[in-house]
């Protein structure tokens, strides 16, 4: 051991400073470990951990005696004195102890720092000679730059890590109001966000004390245009922001508390009056459009007047043209007289006859009565020359457009009518709001079903954007049934 006396002052000096700056790194990095409670086993790292300080420590003291020039080594601790000699076999118990710890935690990253330790014992020191300077040199490296590694880990594990300090200030930093007050009303901890929506309502900023708060602001929504909801009480804090006040019980830390949460709710509230003014409009769009359907209807009665009137007109018109002529022909026959007789007696009966309808007219129709609501109503083509064909093609439109009014809204029907070949195609397409995905079908889209197939044709409904119908005929058209007014005609000619 005599040997580490004849080592150069500067080298022993600058051995001293490291061991001396290792030991205290590694004492408060040991420190760091004691505070961790993820690492386990805490205590035995911690007790290794202390153990390094103690090697350190040691070879702080060796440097130090050396650099004196004792040919006795010696543990100075005033007024005692204690040969290194033996002091230095500790490293071999710390060896021992950092052996069995790498190998209970699989850890072979420790084998360096362990025969470190080990060789820093007298045999192996005395057997270097004056090369056991080397081993100090490369100790004193090793293990500073190890407790240097572990305090920027533990200094970067403390600021990424919850403590009570960090907790807090994130319940500083939240955008919600919150505050905790015991039973009797004190105010535990109340954030910034809290203390700031209770100085914009009137309230002191350093409240202490919450009994009578919840009332406050619940005559505060009732004088304002708040609510007193069965969750909370809606108050407005400032022309810019509205909030919704909760409260509940809570525990912190094993005592009940009352909590009093501030919730802003502004993008909801401007959401609701949104929703509140476009329901209003809804209403009213569809108090129009019940009006509307009603006049339409009301329009259809005067049309049938209308039809009614002119074809009592044209029937009785017609009688009294034929009777006229009878009266002013010069020898009129008996088969004369009685075809007069026959055609004076039919009147009721040609009125009371279902009149064949023009089907054509009865489109113009549909297109005349939703024009008066605002709907557009665009038919492309022309009807089939069959008159069934012709009937459930306008009804199809009439109930296609009825529906396209009432249940999405429209304000444009397209009519398309095509023939290629021996096929029919009626599609019927409006720009209102697209169908739900579950569609419920009710009588109107089952009936026109129905009346297509009824035909020999087929119905198909697409609820996707845009909503559309469709029929398919595929037969050969058949010419029109003569009407009466032509049987009566082609009589007269």
């Amino acid at each position: 051991m005599g040997v580490l006396s004849h080592m150069p002052l500067v080298v022993l000096l600058a051995l001293l400073s490291v061991f001396f700056l290792a030991a205290f790194t590694q004492a408060v990095h040991a420190l760091f470990i004691a505070t961790r409670r993820e690492v386990s086993p805490a205590r035995v790292i911690f007790a290794y951990e202390m153990l390094i300080v103690v090697h350190l420590a040691l070879a702080c003291c060796t440097a130090n005696s050396a650099s004196r020039g004792f040919v006795v080594l010696l543990a100075q601790f005033r007024p005692y004195a204690f040969p290194l000699d033996a002091l230095l076999w500790v490293n071999l118990a710390i060896a021992a102890f950092g052996l069995a710890l790498a190998i209970a935690k699989r850890r072979p990253v420790m084998t360096l720092e362990i025969v470190l330790i080990a060789l820093c014992t007298p045999p192996i020191i005395s057997l270097l000679g004056d090369n056991c300077v080397y081993l100090f040199i490369l100790d004193a490296a090793f293990f500073l730059f190890r407790t240097s590694a572990g305090l920027v880990l533990d200094i970067r594990h403390v600021s990424d890590s919850i403590t009570q300090l960090s907790l807090i200030g994130a319940l500083d930093n939240l955008p919600e109001g919150l505050v905790w007050a015991n039973g009797n009303g004190r105010i535990q901890y109340m954030n910034d966000a809290m203390r700031a929506d209770l100085a914009s309502l009137g309230f002191a900023t350093d409240l202490s004390e919450t009994s009578g708060l919840w009332a406050d602001l619940g005559d505060m929504a009732r004088e304002k245009s708040g609510k007193v909801l069965p969750e909370g009480i809606r108050l407005e804090v400032s022309p810019d922001k509205t909030c919704l006040f909760m409260r509940d019980k809570v525990s912190l830390r094993g005592v009940r508390c009352h909590r009093l949460v501030a919730v802003d709710v502004t993008g909801e509230e401007a959401l609701n009056r949104e929703l509140e003014e476009a329901n209003g409009l809804l209403r009213m769009a569809n108090d129009e459009l019940r009006e509307s359907l009603a006049h339409v209807q009301s329009v259809a009665q005067d049309e049938a007047i209308v039809r009614m009137k002119a074809r009592v007109h044209d029937t009785i018109g017609q009688r009294l043209s034929i009777l006229h002529r009878f009266l002013e022909a010069e020898n009129p026959t008996p088969e004369a007289l009685g075809e007069v007789k026959r055609l004076a007696g039919s009147i009721v009966d040609d009125l009371s006859e279902p009149e064949t309808p023009d089907r054509a007219s009865q489109l113009d129709s549909i297109v005349g009565a939703f024009a008066l609501i605002g709907i557009e109503v665009c038919v492309k083509g022309s009807l089939p020359e069959d008159d069934d064909a012709a009937s459930v093609f306008v009804n199809t439109v009439r109930e296609a457009a009825t529906n396209a009014a009432k249940h999405a809204q429209a304000k444009h029907v397209d009519v398309n009518i095509s023939r290629i070949g021996n096929v029919t195609l009626l599609r019927v397409v409006n720009d209102g709001m697209p169908a739900p995905a579950n569609l419920r079908m009710g009588c109107g889209i089952p009936g026109m079903r129905r009346a297509a197939e009824a035909i020999g044709g087929t119905f198909d409904v697409s609820s996707n954007d845009p909503f559309t119908i469709e029929v398919h005929l595929e037969r050969p058209e058949s010419a029109p049934a003569p009407s009466v007014r032509a049987v009566y005609e082609k009589e007269l000619s």
